[in-house]
């Protein structure tokens, strides 16, 4: 029984939705010991015991203010801040209430016990922050003085510099954060450690990792000592893995109170801590354990007097999560992360996920809804290769594919191929139908390669595409706004790809015949040669757009004070724009401006998700790069893809004059004059079906809107960007839906978006959570460099500027853009770049194909480039062999 409700609560009295009053440990400690876990007794001085604590500082208002300023880049202002906080609430004493109130739940417990006294945050052991270690822990507490100063260090460790640096790295408030301190019966314990419901190296879900030492559990917490290793196969309860550690030093409790450290004998510190028996109570504990909370678990545990004790369990954050990709007979699954192959690695919008899945034209069932082929997890869109990596010929086909979207990807498939458990009749069966359609479009790529001709092809699509676009805009406008509409575009969606094929088998030869060429002219040409020949190709709608926006700096020109304002751009692009039309002169840049609207507007960053804003939408990004323009040369676009045209009928030319020789010379020029009209006619295809998707998207998009505020006037919507949260299958329910709580479904959404944002996808994992650990490796890279894919030649040393926003940064000429991925919306920055970095990628990825358009030195897929380099550094970027240096 409590003295006072308000400041104490028991462990028996607390369950897992206590956070708000006991932070994250207390919640889990009272959830575990609720459930019949083996918890020492304990109770908890609840946040409101902080919030006394910090209303009886008179200055807690200026505290707050202070913290209110720190920023991640000054971690000298954390130091001193923290500091300055610390000292004042040092000097706050305890009010009497909550002194009184600890003392009576003491001695209920029993005053001649040892305790522990732990900080446990609000914001702490959460699904997405762990928060663990930011505050203090204080040990083997002995008597009423000792305890009362704990709680009271407890209480100011809230602002140790790395607790404030973490909450300010995580975007929490820090008056949002309130404290609680645990108070629980010390364990003196002869052995102790930590475990892992999930390996947290390789992800995989069914390995426990147990690390142990000797003593209490903050040897090893802390660093002191190496512990030993031991993992246990949860499906059977199998060990799998020991390794014995030498351990020098262990932690032990004083009998009069505090810690000391002791030197193991040498026979002792090389014994195994555990048993193989204990090892394995331990591991079905935390297995129940896991299995209460549903979710995989890092625990602390205590071993005395025959005896396991669990101190902690916390979620495991640093795990990608598995909804949505666990398998349903309990089989291996391999899924492969479409981020990356269209590389957006960003959290999509659950409707922009389900655009996705309703679209492609593979995994249906029964319904446009469901696809087993298409899986999300995180926010994000994972294809599932297993069926197709089964397969004997196929898999072959993927791995030597893939490696152009990430060439570490062939290496990660392989790794997680050799597992045991990936087996099975892989179950593919292709129809006579199907063995039709791709004899057909095999014949017309054939045709297109070597026989027909391809004049004007390009621009025959360019019309089918714009009368196409047109047509669905006409058709899905005419329908009744509604659920009628809406059905009306899942009905229209799954056309996209059938559409596409009036030019995929002609994009497909040209790709071929562009590999064909340069495979077959390397006897000739020298490597930078090669490279021209594929530059500058016509058709390529990326090049045309941004020949568009040199076009618009052309435009601009022509007006004084046009390019006066340039230089006030400032970030509202419309108020801009609203000036800018009533200067002198402007007319033609305003009317090109309407007309690049309509050809690109559809385009922006991360464009394949519908939620993102559009350059229609929001043109400041493509105002900065004509801004940028204005500075320099005029015609400099022009001329510089002028250039990359010259180059490349340069390198035919040479390779006329040196091939031609010969009992086949003839024949062979024949050939190489063949493959260069396919590549000049339909080579530059390659991003027409992305293109008209974002089109279409753009009029989706603004039918969506108008229903959305249909919606909104119905209270099924609390704002208009409700409407990217929901899916396909909602929409067209949600109109005659009264019974889902759409705000709420909505605003966990949102919670669930943010949280995803934090984190990084994996390129590949399977469905029992591992992700493949695989990296570069060049022997004779200098110490520190960071390695990556070399996909554009050459060398360049420059200043490094790490652009996260492509929307609201932009680079200054000669600087070397680091990201984690580009896609179109990105390709007006490269105007300016001299050189490219990014985290994933592979050789055709659109990073890799605009960078030797144009011929930037480019290294893609080096993992952590955006935390490993920092904007204003100068580096060495080698793009001939994929190695970058910090000068």
């Amino acid at each position: 029984m409590t003295t006072n409700s308000r400041f104490i609560l028991t462990f028996s009295e607390i369950r897992a939705n206590d956070i708000a009053r006991v932070g994250g440990k207390g919640a889990n400690l009272g959830e575990m010991s609720h459930a019949g876990f083996p918890v020492p007794p304990g109770f908890c001085l609840t946040t409101a015991a902080f919030e006394q604590f910090m209303a009886s500082c008179a200055d807690a208002e200026g505290l707050y203010a202070l913290l209110g300023r720190v920023t991640t880049d000054d971690v000298e202002s954390v130091r001193q801040v923290g500091q300055s906080v610390r000292k004042v609430l040092l000097d706050v004493a305890m009010p009497d209430e909550i002194g009184e109130a600890v003392r009576q739940s003491w001695l209920a417990i029993g005053a001649e016990h040892a305790y522990a006294v732990r900080s446990s945050a609000t914001a702490e052991d959460l699904p997405d922050a762990s928060f663990a270690g930011q505050q203090d822990t204080y040990l083997n507490i002995i008597g009423e003085e000792a305890m009362l100063d704990a709680v009271r260090r407890c209480w100011v460790s809230l602002f140790t510099d790395r607790a404030i640096l973490y909450r300010v790295q995580n975007r929490f408030n820090h008056r949002d954060v309130q404290l609680s301190v645990v108070i629980q019966q010390m364990v003196m314990a002869e052995k102790s450690g930590i475990l892992f419901t999930a390996d947290p190296l390789s992800g995989q879900r069914h390995t426990l990792c147990i690390d142990a030492s000797f003593g209490l559990g903050e040897a090893l917490v802390s660093g002191l000592v190496t512990p030993d290793a031991y993992k246990v196969d949860k499906r059977n309860n199998t060990i799998i893995d020991r390794q014995i550690a030498d351990k020098k030093m262990a932690i032990y409790p004083e009998v009069d109170g505090g810690t000391r450290q002791e030197n193991l004998s040498d026979v002792y510190r090389k014994e195994k801590v555990l048993s193989d028996p204990q090892i394995l109570d331990l591991a079905r504990m935390a297995a129940n354990v896991e299995d209460h909370y549903g979710s995989p678990q890092d625990i602390e545990w205590a071993f005395a007097e025959d005896k396991f004790y669990l101190l902690q369990s916390r979620p495991i954050t640093s795990l990608y999560p598995m909804d949505g990709l666990h398998s349903a007979d309990g089989s291996l699954h391999i899924f492969f992360s479409m981020g990356h192959q269209q590389s957006m690695t960003l959290p999509m919008s659950p409707l922009g996920i389900s655009n996705i899945e309703v679209v492609l034209p593979v995994g249906h069932t029964d319904n446009p809804f469901d696809n087993d082929f298409i899986r999300s997890s995180g926010g994000r869109i994972f294809a599932d290769l297993s069926v197709i990596l089964l397969h004997p010929v196929l898999h072959r086909v993927i791995l030597r594919s893939i490696v152009l979207m990430d060439a570490l990807a062939p290496q990660a498939l392989r790794q997680a191929m050799r597992r045991p458990e990936f087996k099975g009749p892989h179950g593919l069966r292709f129809s006579f139908s199907a063995f039709k359609a791709l004899s057909k479009y095999g014949r017309r790529m054939f045709a297109t390669m070597w026989y027909r001709d391809l004049n004007g092809f390009v621009t025959q699509i360019n019309i089918l595409m714009d009368d196409y676009v047109a047509e669905v805009d006409q058709s899905l406008n005419a329908a009744a706004p509604g659920k009628a509409q809406m059905q009306g575009i899942v009905d229209t969606l799954p056309d996209f790809f059938p559409f596409f094929l009036h030019w995929v088998p002609e994009a497909g030869a040209g790709i071929g015949a562009t590999k064909l060429l340069t495979y077959l002219a390397k006897r000739w040409l020298t490597p930078d040669e090669l490279e021209a020949l594929t530059l500058g190709v016509p058709g390529n709608v990326v090049n045309e757009m941004n020949l568009a926006i040199g076009g618009l700096a052309d435009k601009a020109r022509q007006s004084a004070q046009l390019v006066d304002s340039f230089e006030r751009l400032g970030d509202d692009a419309q108020a801009w724009l609203k000036q800018a039309e009533k200067l002198e002169g402007s007319a033609a840049f305003m009317s090109a401006w309407e007309d690049f609207l309509e050809r690109y507007g559809s385009r922006g960053p991360s464009e394949i998700d519908i939620s993102k804003a559009r350059w229609y939408e929001d043109g400041l990004p493509v105002l900065r790069v004509v801004a940028e323009f204005l500075k320099n040369e005029v015609g400099r676009h022009s001329a510089q893809h002028q250039s990359l045209i010259e180059g490349r009928q340069s390198a035919m030319q040479k390779l006329h004059a040196t091939a031609g020789s010969g009992l086949f010379g003839k024949l062979r020029l024949g050939m190489f004059n063949r493959l260069y009209y396919v590549m000049n006619e339909v080579g530059g295809m390659r991003e027409h079906h992305k293109f008209l998707m974002v089109r279409m998207l753009r009029v989706i998009k603004e039918i969506l809107k108008s229903n959305a505020v249909q919606l909104l006037a119905k209270n099924k919507l609390g704002q208009i960007d409700d409407i990217w949260f929901l899916t396909w299958r909602e929409l067209v329910s949600i109109w005659d839906d009264s019974a889902t709580d759409w705000g709420s479904l909505i605003a966990q959404r949102r919670a669930d978006m943010a949280y995803f944002e934090k984190l990084k996808p994996p390129l590949i994992i399977t469905s029992d959570g591992e992700v493949p650990a695989v990296h570069y490796q060049i022997d004779d890279a200098p110490e520190g460099a960071l390695l990556g894919n070399p996909v554009s030649p050459g060398v360049i040393e420059g200043i490094v500027h790490v652009i996260r926003d492509p929307q609201r940064e932009t680079l200054a000429p000669g600087e070397i853009l680091v990201a984690e991925f580009t896609d179109p919306g990105w390709t007006p920055l490269f105007i300016n770049a001299g050189g490219l970095i990014l985290e994933i990628g592979g050789a055709l990825t659109h990073g890799a194909v605009i960078a030797r358009e144009y011929s930037i030195p480019a290294i893609v897929g080096v993992r952590d480039a955006m935390s490993k380099l920092k904007s204003g550094q100068r580096v060495r970027v080698d793009g001939n062999r994929g190695i970058i240096e910090i000068l």
